[in-house]
């Protein structure tokens, strides 16, 4: 997954726009993480009466594509979380289907025209959400269908055997796929491909639809499928960028280090991601045993081996490591387990409990933090080792790593 990003500008939206962009996204991304109707619902119910928006809030909308360095939000497209549920013919007056086309089509909202269902999202109680991509003109439920098993009967006695009567014999069927499931598209070795339930079509009869959202394509569901990973990067590596303006604040030496190469330093092997911290820490590792014991034997010229050998220990343990990290914050940082979707925040959405709770890292810099959780003082001890690889790493220079070294306490 590659993503490129550009600064357009500042866009300037009205209370109600704001208001409208968060409907879109928090029902996009529940109807992508749940497939619940229901739990969609409850949510959708509470939001309006919710004013005290979280910390934790910005706004994801489809774009129509950027011109002369200006975005254009898809309205249309966000606007469809409003399909009205009453007088549906009556409040239609711009057909997007060619004059002479569209006609009539009956659905569990009643009457709507045809192009309100092309590129829809619907709710049947058999197929649960599903994303209608079409009409299928040439079929309907006098149509046979071909089963599993090699058999093909009438759409209709399909149905009537599911305890379902249809009543319009010549009403088109609709042309649908499932919704996508949200996956983790971080990962450096990702599951064996299963069969994706979005590539599977299915017919439905009109009839048995209820329009959740509408116009919106199958197109806009893929693209909002990655969104989740794509935002959890982008969080780590606002992460690291905290960490980086906190290293670089304290350090004596004006030093240039990338971004990718401190999240790099604080992600570890549990993550299952493309990078971690391995390699820098092994470097890190080395470099420290190296200036540790030539500082000893300048130090203690007459001391014998036994005796230097204790000593680095004292100071390069992994418990030593672990306490100088811990005095200085960094197991916040900590990147330690693989990204769950389940568990991502949506922006805006208050339905899941949780809380951020500001922590001051400086007397200048401060985070959030949503909770506690526990890390292997060895993972913390490794962090130090690979921050001072990522020193390293970056600038070629030993007095980058020495200055990281002195600001964490370890005095070579």
């Amino acid at each position: 997954l590659t993503v490129h990003m550009k600064y357009i500008g500042v866009l300037r939206l009205t209370s109600e726009q704001v208001l409208l962009c968060q409907r879109f996204q928090i029902t996009i991304f529940r109807v992508l993480l749940d497939h619940n109707l229901n739990k969609l619902k409850e949510i959708l119910d509470a939001f309006p009466l919710r004013n005290d928006f979280p910390v934790f809030d910005y706004l994801l909308f489809p774009s129509t594509g950027s011109h002369q360095n200006q975005v254009t939000i898809d309205w249309k497209c966000v606007s469809s979380v409003l399909f009205p549920c009453e007088n549906l013919w009556n409040k239609h007056n711009n057909c997007s289907i060619a004059k002479g086309y569209g006609r009539r089509v009956r659905t569990k909202n009643g009457s709507v025209c045809s192009c309100m269902l092309e590129n829809s999202l619907v709710y049947t109680p058999h197929n649960g959400l599903v994303c209608i991509t079409g009409i299928l003109d040439n079929l309907d439920e006098n149509s046979l269908l071909r089963q599993k098993d090699g058999k093909s009967i009438p759409y209709k006695q399909y149905y009537k055997q599911r305890g379902i009567d249809l009543g319009f014999g010549r009403e088109s069927l609709l042309n649908g796929r499932p919704i996508f499931s949200v996956k983790n598209y971080l990962q450096k070795c990702r599951q064996p491909k299963e069969k994706e339930p979005s590539n599977t079509s299915v017919e439905l009869p009109p009839e048995l639809c209820s329009i959740i959202m509408s116009p919106i394509s199958i197109a806009t569901f893929h693209s909002f499928s990655f969104v989740p990973s794509i935002m959890h990067r982008i969080e780590s590596l606002l992460i690291a960028a905290n960490l980086k303006k906190m290293l670089i604040d304290h350090c004596m030496q004006k030093v240039v280090i990338p971004t990718m190469k401190v999240l790099e330093a604080i992600t570890t092997k549990k993550c299952q991601e493309k990078f971690d911290l391995e390699s820098l820490e092994i470097l890190g590792d080395s470099f420290l045993k190296y200036a540790t014991s030539q500082q000893l034997f300048k130090t203690y010229p007459n001391d014998g081996e036994g005796f230097l050998s204790a000593e680095r220990e004292k100071i390069i343990s992994n418990n030593a490591l672990c306490k100088l990290g811990c005095d200085h914050k960094l197991p916040g940082f900590i990147r330690n387990d693989p990204f769950d979707p389940k568990m991502w925040i949506i922006p805006g959405d208050q339905s899941r409990n949780y809380s951020l709770d500001e922590e001051l890292l400086s007397t200048t810099r401060k985070v959030y933090n949503r909770g506690r959780r526990k890390v292997e003082s060895k993972k913390v001890a490794d962090v130090v080792e690979a921050l001072i690889g990522a020193f390293i790493s970056s600038t070629g220079s030993r007095l980058a790593a020495l200055s990281f070294m002195n600001w964490v306490g370890i005095k070579v």
